[in-house]
């Protein structure tokens, strides 16, 4: 099978702040997984979920296969062997990361970032540390993820944070243009903590789990109070990233 573009969902259930996230319930008939999925296919790109082999996730798996997408198993702790082995398996050219924890994924940015690695020499598109947390991650080339794994290919890695082998993997880096709404606001779209968890229980109470992200971020601004659920848990999630980040680093 040659893909050669495809938008790669990294999911498992072994989080360790807040346990099985991925199959929290967020609404009465969706779960984290099935957003994250729902959300992924809206990029227009052949979808495939990527979580481990290791038994604790064969219920994300078997709910993978119903949304009628490509399931990949590999590498439980170094998700970088994991999306290489990925890419190797489908053939593919480049590809969207997408954080199995970000459900109001922006698939807008996303199809930007796309034409953008398509129609450059970058290795990576990339967001800036404006953008609001939880929107967009990367699109990323076959040959950039060899190079990462060649820095880290033990399968015992834990590589969950990954950002600081750019510079090591010696990577071409450009950034998606992102609009003024993208950026610099007090919102949090991302599932880490139990008042993340609040927060999307919430906010999908009130609008569509497949709205865009310029919709979903309109609606929050306008009603501040649901920002207030969880945005207090954005400077614990900083300092916990810059900390495991200074341990990889070690």
């Amino acid at each position: 099978m040659n893909l050669v573009n495809a938008a790669i969902i990294s999911m498992r259930t072994s989080s360790k702040r807040l346990p099985n996230k991925s199959l929290a319930q967020i609404t009465n008939q969706k779960k984290s997984v099935d957003i994250i999925i729902e959300r992924a296919k809206l990029t227009g790109f052949p979808v495939i979920f990527a979580t481990s082999s290791d038994q604790s996730d064969d219920k994300l798996a078997q709910i993978a296969k119903k949304h009628d997408v490509n399931v990949f198993r590999g590498a439980l702790l170094n998700k970088i062997k994991r999306w290489n082995d990925c890419f190797e398996h489908y053939g593919i050219t480049n590809a969207l990361l997408i954080d199995g924890d970000d459900l109001c994924y922006d698939y807008n940015i996303a199809k930007r970032s796309m034409n953008d690695i398509q129609s450059s020499k970058f290795d990576i598109i990339w967001c800036s540390d404006e953008i609001i947390t939880g929107l967009f991650t990367i699109a990323i080339t076959r040959n950039a993820i060899k190079k990462l794994y060649s820095c880290e290919p033990s399968e015992n890695t834990d590589t969950d944070l990954f950002t600081h082998l750019f510079e090591k993997a010696d990577l071409k880096i450009s950034y998606v243009e992102l609009n003024d709404n993208q950026k610099n606001k007090e919102i949090r779209l991302t599932l880490d903590y139990e008042k993340d968890l609040s927060f999307f229980r919430e906010l999908y109470k009130h609008i569509s789990i497949i709205e865009t992200g310029d919709n979903i971020i309109k609606f929050i601004l306008e009603h501040p109070e649901i920002a207030n659920i969880n945005y207090q848990c954005q400077q614990d999630f900083l300092e916990n990233k810059k900390l495991k980040m200074g341990s990889d680093n070690v």
